[in-house]
């Protein structure tokens, strides 16, 4: 029995979210540590690709071949028996960029690498290089591909039946020479409104949609969410995050606007291709309505209006009470003058 994914991908999420960030430029050596005596770290090696790599990035002909390094260290207390593999990269739903688990079958980049060893054995303060060899098909489709390679220890917790499984990597990005096309879709859009308590408060809108990269380069991109309406509100532009080709982040904004009943909006997304010649994108709209009762706001007009109603019956009924007293006093003084 295998522990949950995210407790599975916690290590290898941080270390690639960390390559992400820095981009090209030097980075410290991606850590794992458990608080314990277990931990290690992963980092490229200093060689004719460069010194100082966040990450292994590559530009390279169809057919071409290319080796390179990848340094473990075990910096614990424990001897490390780890296991070493490559695999596809994806971006996450959740907008971050992870590594397809060991035994689930690789489609792209990851077949493309070969590891010169699948496992390695650190004493404490032990450090390995891992060699490991990308060979790039003939009829490689252009533009980026990604993938990572991996160092992962299982083992089982002492106080359960579950194997836990601690993963650390670091990514590779390889762009094949042709034609670049950016390209992605918005798909999925939803959109509530969360009405205040207080009438006097604007209420809550809530809109979420998925943003797929469908084209052959990295992408990245800000957002903006508008409604029209009494008021009209949007959203400040807000950084999506790196989406790898062929996958799809799903995004939640949320904003406040003020309402009556009704209101329509919509979502833009502005993407943008990442990395040198990747052009930017045709801005991507999509309109949405929604109905926005502000309960609270009714609330109190039927209770302002129920309070008009009745001081209007009750004003109505003095004055025909005074009415009717006063035709009662003209006909007993008509009967007096008469008498």
């Amino acid at each position: 029995m295998t522990a949950l994914p995210s407790l599975r991908l916690v290590a290898l999420t941080s270390a690639l979210a960390l390559g992400l960030a820095l981009g090209a430029a030097a980075s410290p050596p991606a850590a794992f540590a458990d608080g314990g005596g277990i931990a290690w770290s992963v980092q490229t090696a200093d060689n004719t690709h460069g010194s100082g790599r966040a990450n292994f990035a590559y530009t390279a002909d169809p057919g071409a071949v290319i080796s390179d390094t990848m340094i473990v260290v075990n910096t614990g207390t424990e001897p490390l028996p780890l296991t070493v593999y490559a695999a596809d990269a994806f971006t996450a739903a959740s907008g971050e960029i992870d590594v397809l688990a060991d035994g689930t079958p690789s489609a792209d980049a990851g077949t493309w690498v070969s590891v010169g060893q699948t496992s390695v054995e650190l004493a404490p303060g032990q450090s390995a290089d891992v060699p490991f060899t990308i060979t790039v098909p003939a009829d490689a489709r252009p533009g980026d591909h990604s993938a990572g390679i991996v160092t992962s220890l299982t083992s089982r917790e002492a106080s359960s039946s579950l194997s836990v499984e601690r993963r650390l990597g670091t990514r590779i990005n390889l762009r094949v020479a042709g034609d670049l096309v950016p390209a992605a879709a918005v798909t999925g859009v939803t959109a509530r409104y969360e009405g205040s308590w207080n009438p006097f408060e604007s209420g809550r809108v809530v809109v979420e949609y998925s943003l797929e990269n469908t084209g052959n380069t990295r992408l990245t991109g800000v957002d903006t969410l508008t409604v029209d309406g009494l008021v009209p509100a949007s959203t400040t532009p807000t950084q999506l995050p790196e989406i790898v080709t062929g996958s799809a982040v799903h995004v939640t904004r949320e904003f406040s606007a003020f309402s009556i009943g009704w209101l329509a909006g919509r979502v833009e997304v502005r993407p943008e291709g990442v990395g040198l010649g990747a052009d930017a994108v045709a801005p991507l709209v999509v309109d949405f309505g929604i109905a926005a009762p502000p309960w609270s706001l009714y609330a109190l007009v039927l209770v302002v209006v129920a309070a008009v109603i009745a001081a209007l019956l009750i004003v109505r009924r003095r004055a025909a009470r005074r009415g009717r007293g006063n035709a009662a006093d003209a006909r007993q003084k008509d009967g007096v003058q008469a008498v």
